[in-house]
This record gives C-alpha cells, structure tokens and sequence, in this order.
C-alpha cells in the first residue's frame, strides 16, 4: 500500500479553517478591486503619483501571503499522515524464523572457513542483535525441520545451530518452498508481522513460483535472504578433507545462481542481502526485518504526524509581518 492510499487528517475538523481563511480572502480582495475601480475616474498620470506601493498593488499583496499562511496553518493543524510508527513492544517482540540450508553445497571453502560456518557466525550476530525478539531455526536441503522453536534465549539456539551438519539431513536438495508451511505453523497467529529469513548459497529454479505465489498471499509472512558464497564458487569439501561429488559424477558446482536470485527479487519482491566480511549486512538484514514490520497493521502504532512540515512556510510567511505598513495594505 502506498502513502497515498494511507494518507488522511489526524484532526479533520480543523480543515474547516480552509474554507473559512479563503471567504476571508475573498472578501478583503473584493473591497480592494471596488477601491481600484474608483481610481479609473482619475487621470493615470495622476493616478499612479498618488498610489502608495505602486508595484506592490500590481502583484501579490499583504492578503495573498496572509491568506497562504494561514491555509498553511490550517493543513498543519489538520495533522496530515500517510505512514505509521510502531510501538516499541511491537517492534521489539516482531517474531523471525530463519531457514538455514544445511547441504553439501554449504560445505564449499569460497567463504572461510564453509559456507556454512559463516552462516552460522552471522546468524549468531542476528539473534544477539535482537534481543528480547523471538527466533526459530529451521534447517532444511531436500526437506524441513525444526532445529529451535520460537525463543529468545541465545544459549539454547547456539548450541543446536552449531550442530548442524549436512551429514544429519535425510536427503541432500535445496527446496526451500518446503519451508513455507513450517514456517507459516510456526508464526501461526503473528504471521503477518512476522519474517522468514532464507540463510543460504541460492535458490533452485524450481522454487521461483511456489515462493512468488507464497509472497502474494493476503496475509502471509514477509521474506528476505541472507545469500553466502561468491559467483565463482570453490571446493565443498568433507570433514576428512575429500572432495563432494556431483550426483552425476565430478566435482560439485558451488557457483551462485544469480540468474534466479535475480529473478526472485524481481518477482517475489525478495530483498537478498549479500554475506560482507563487517555487520553490513547484518543492518541490512535488519532493515529488512523492520520494513517488512512497518508494514504489517500494528494495532498499537501512532500515526506520524506531517503536519509540522508546513509550518516552516507559515512562520516564515508570518515574519513578513514585522515589515513596516505591511498591515496597513489590507
């Protein structure tokens, strides 16, 4: 939804200012045209002698600033809002699930020391940067599975997230729409207000429309990715030191799939979040998580109020009044 469709007055009744500074107006402006006009019985030459501000009655007058001025208060005293600022208990208690893919694939060394391990790193820096909000880890490759329910204690999640190996997953693969509905069961009623964080080295193709078709939901839960690894790829290799090999025999490609992470952005509005060697990317991530909060309908969240905005040009215009006969040109 954009801030058009958002925008309304906070305090409306005093829009009923607006009508009452143009009659205002009106009617000042008219008593001044009727004093015009009784000066074209008068020669111009003498006429323009025994005008006062001559080239200030010619263009905009006293009344025309007065009267921006004063439609500028009333639209500030109207409150003008399009965008909402969440509470701080909603922000802060914001449930995140995160799907961290545990294959073979998270084994290659492009990243020191594996893919993996870095994930892990990060995402240990995630859950520490939020305190006090809700986390779950679900581990996936051909299929998904609850490593640590929705929890705020660190010291539970470390342990187990440090235990995943892609030796323990049933079948090796990369279907991440697999996580979705476990995801979805796991944010159950705070859905909505809720973030699936995708911890991986890409996405498979096949993925694309069951992840756009879920992005499209009324009421879904937002999603993001956190992508490890480098479009070169490097070697995935098992704790003994051999290498992984490929289903159809050689060595495993670990190259990233730019194309459909591409594509998944493009498509799914999928913000992706690219591992650095700082906590850039974990403020990203972060951001991420806090746009997609905004967002979401907080029953607790105060409306911004813009009005302030306009009362820059109305206090300058009101400073024209200590010009010397300025209110005297009425």
């Amino acid at each position: 939804m954009s801030g058009l469709d958002l925008f309304h007055f906070l305090r409306p009744l005093w829009l009923l200012a607006v009508p009452a500074v143009c009659l205002v107006w009106w009617l000042i402006r008219r008593r001044q045209a009727q004093k015009s006009m009784v000066g074209e019985f008068v020669a111009p030459h003498l006429r323009d002698a025994l005008t006062v501000n001559l080239e200030t009655k010619k263009g905009l007058r006293p009344v025309d600033w007065a009267c921006i001025a004063g439609l500028a208060t009333a639209l500030a005293a109207a409150g003008p809002s399009w965008s909402k600022q969440p509470s701080p208990w909603f922000s802060e208690t914001a449930p995140l699930v995160v799907a961290i893919k545990v294959s073979d694939s998270m084994r290659a060394n492009d990243v020191q020391p594996t893919r993996l391990d870095r994930a892990r790193f990060k995402l240990l820096d995630l859950v520490a940067a939020r305190t006090g909000s809700r986390t779950a880890i679900i581990a996936y490759a051909d299929s998904a599975h609850i490593v640590v329910p929705p929890s705020t204690d660190i010291d539970v999640i470390k342990p187990l997230l440090e235990s995943l190996d892609p030796a323990i997953m049933p079948k090796q693969g990369a279907n991440a729409s697999s996580v979705l509905p476990l995801a979805t069961e796991l944010l159950s009623e705070d859905a909505v207000v809720g973030t699936i964080l995708f911890v991986n080295d890409g996405f498979d193709p096949a993925d694309v429309a069951g992840l756009v078709e879920f992005s499209s939901r009324d009421g879904a839960p937002a999603m993001a990715a956190l992508v490890v690894g480098t479009e070169e790829g490097g070697v995935a290799l098992y704790p003994d030191g051999t290498a992984v090999s490929a289903p159809g025999g050689g060595r495993l490609d670990t190259r990233l799939d730019t194309a459909t992470l591409q594509r998944l952005e493009r498509e799914a509005g999928l913000p992706l979040v690219r591992l650095t060697t700082d906590d850039a990317d974990i403020r990203q991530v972060m951001r991420a998580i806090d746009s997609n909060l905004q967002q979401a309908d907080d029953p607790n969240a105060q409306w911004n109020d813009g009005g302030w905005w306009l009362l820059w040009p109305a206090a300058l215009l009101t400073l024209l009044w200590f010009r010397r006969g300025w209110t005297m040109q009425w």
